[in-house]
């Protein structure tokens, strides 16, 4: 399915800087971005606890806004912004997980 009306309109107010454009844009997909750090973790059997899923939500957030919104500026419409979004989501968090995972293992064991 292609980029639908109403989220080519959000698209061009958050472009625009329009003021809550930002809030509207996450309202729509907060939900969506929860839902892909869960099942992403899910299949990579990761236990996330509720404040790792908040950090895993921020990241992608933030880099969705990062220059200037550059992730949805290179969105072409092909699809729905949705599936654009649940791929940049699943992107973002399997890259999170293994930093994590990987810094994890950096750390000296200590006995406890």
């Amino acid at each position: 399915m292609a980029l639908i009306p109403l989220d080519r309109q959000l698209l061009q107010r958050c472009f625009a800087h329009e003021p809550g454009a930002w809030n509207d844009f996450v309202d729509r997909y907060l939900g969506l971005v929860y839902h892909v750090i869960h099942f992403t973790a899910h299949l990579r059997s990761v236990v996330l606890t509720p404040e790792d899923v908040e950090d895993l939500a921020a990241e992608v957030l933030l880099q969705i806004v990062a220059n200037d919104y550059a992730v949805l500026r290179s969105f072409r419409g092909n699809s729905s912004l949705a599936a654009y979004l649940t791929v940049i989501a699943r992107r973002i968090c399997v890259h999170e997980l293994a930093r994590r995972h990987a810094h994890r293992d950096a750390q000296p064991k200590t006995d406890t």
